[in-house]
């Protein structure tokens, strides 16, 4: 399909904001459950990839392609940060050209390709463009799986099913959704079925069955994990913990200003349905069915587990939603006024997203908006100030993932400069405390601010770092 001018402006458009976003970024470390990947990439490294399968004591059970190809890129340009970022700009590139092309196959005819700049925007979208974590690899592979599928492009799409699944075993439940996908649009005379399409389903399983026996010989497990800090994640839950799973769910489909879009696309579609429009328009009835899918099989193969659920999980949720949303506004809205206060409203929640920030004592997705940016400064701060005090940090308790810091910032010196204790009430005579971090219990939140003495707090538009005296030290 050739590309239209307003098309080339979009791109021109991503790529300033890629290569700026990249520059200004390039020494960020990783952070949160990329940390892991650093450390799992690093030993890939280190060990001149002798084997792809790291050990227990740190795998999860996730396959690695991911922390692989940050190991071959510190191979070709040093290990430094600024080539996992290059890694990640690629793969940023790669999603956005996916994105644009979903959005010029698939918006109704009366929407402007401007509008993708809409969905661009999206909050946990952006976020996960500084992040060093395998989610924007998954989404590029799950986006490019939705666009083959649609087009019976054969190769294209086996290329994306094995891709998803050997970046992340939530690429399983993608691989399912597709699957799904496929089948519906076919029984529903959506999509003509192609016999080739079913060699990506038949190359995809067969490379995930190769993978599984290559860990099964190296480890002696696949799947499910024997570290037992991750194994606890994949347990069935119990009712209460289903439904607080459920409320979780639903709140990260919402936050971070995404309610202005899933609260009317349920009541759009719900017209949409109704008119029986859907007969008449198949890109949008596509669309549906995708999102209705993926939502399902998150929802199901998520919510009965232990695994705390992630808001970056929904990527391609978000993504498919907010495409809906748009072709929806413009089929059942006819007043240009009246879409132009919509789009803005929606920019301007997206934006203002980013300054979320929940009372400490409610659990937040840090690695889902911008908002954990505002971490480092205070958290460089704190240490300076620790170090001025003369405080030995051995007497210093934190549930904060500082010690990790040497890994994140790919810096051995940290490992000296970090080096704090667990955090305990009973036996520590100091806490470092931040909302950056959910593992404190609520009522360990309560005891510092109401009996512990502060000593100093660092904070940035919502983030904060508070070092805390036990009361009884003198």
């Amino acid at each position: 399909m050739k590309m239209k001018r307003n098309e080339k402006i979009i791109i021109l458009l991503f790529s300033i904001f890629l290569f700026v976003e990249f520059f200004l970024l390039i020494d960020l470390p990783f952070f949160w459950d990329a940390i892991s990947k650093s450390q799992r990439a690093d030993w890939i490294y280190s060990s001149n990839f002798s084997s792809l399968i790291v050990p227990t004591a740190m795998n999860s059970g996730h396959p690695p392609l991911w922390i692989t190809s940050i190991a071959v890129f510190w191979v070709l340009f040093g290990k430094l940060l600024w080539p996992a970022r290059l890694l990640l700009l690629l793969i940023n590139f790669g999603v956005f050209y996916q994105l644009l092309v979903l959005a010029r196959t698939h918006f109704t005819k009366a929407a402007s390709i401007f509008l993708v700049l809409l969905v661009f925007i999206e909050p946990t979208l952006i976020a996960s463009t500084t992040m060093l974590n395998n989610d924007m690899m998954l989404l590029f592979f799950t986006l490019l799986g939705i666009n083959a599928l649609f087009k019976n492009r054969s190769w294209l799409y086996t290329i994306a099913v094995v891709g998803l699944l050997m970046t992340n075993l939530r690429g399983i439940y993608c691989f399912i959704a597709l699957s799904g996908i496929h089948l519906w649009l076919n029984k529903a005379g959506l999509l003509v079925f192609e016999r080739k399409m079913l060699r990506a389903y038949i190359i995809g399983i067969l490379v995930f069955i190769a993978f599984a026996f290559y860990q099964n010989s190296q480890i002696g497990w696949f799947i499910i994990t024997e570290n037992e800090g991750f194994s606890k994640h994949r347990e069935l839950t119990g009712l209460a913990r289903a439904l607080k799973n459920t409320a979780a769910f639903i709140k990260n489909l919402l936050e971070f200003g995404r309610l202005i879009i899933w609260i009317p696309l349920i009541f759009m579609v719900y017209h949409f349905l109704k008119k029986k429009g859907f007969k008449k328009n198949d890109k949008t009835m596509r669309l549906l069915i995708a999102l209705v899918v993926f939502t399902a099989v998150f929802f199901i193969g998520m919510v009965p587990f232990g695994n705390p659920i992630g808001t970056r999980y929904f990527l391609i949720c978000f993504v498919l939603a907010n495409v809906l949303f748009i072709n929806l506004m413009i089929d059942q809205i006819s007043n240009l006024a009246y879409r132009k206060i919509i789009v803005l409203a929606a920019s301007i929640l997206f934006i203002t997203g980013h300054l979320w920030i929940y009372p400490a004592t409610i659990s937040q997705a840090w690695d889902s908006s911008l908002a954990y940016l505002n971490y480092y400064s205070q958290e460089e701060k704190m240490v300076s100030f620790i170090e001025e005090q003369g405080i030995s940090k051995s007497d210093i308790g934190t549930n904060i993932r500082i010690n990790a810091t040497w890994i994140a910032t790919l810096n051995e010196l940290d490992k000296e400069r970090m080096s704090f204790v667990d955090f305990d009430l009973n036996t520590n005579n100091y806490i470092l405390f931040s909302n950056i971090e959910n593992i404190t219990k609520d009522e360990d939140i309560r005891i510092l601010r109401n009996d512990w003495e502060e000593i100093k707090t660092f904070s940035q538009l919502g983030v904060f770092m508070t070092l805390y005296k036990n009361p009884k030290i003198k």
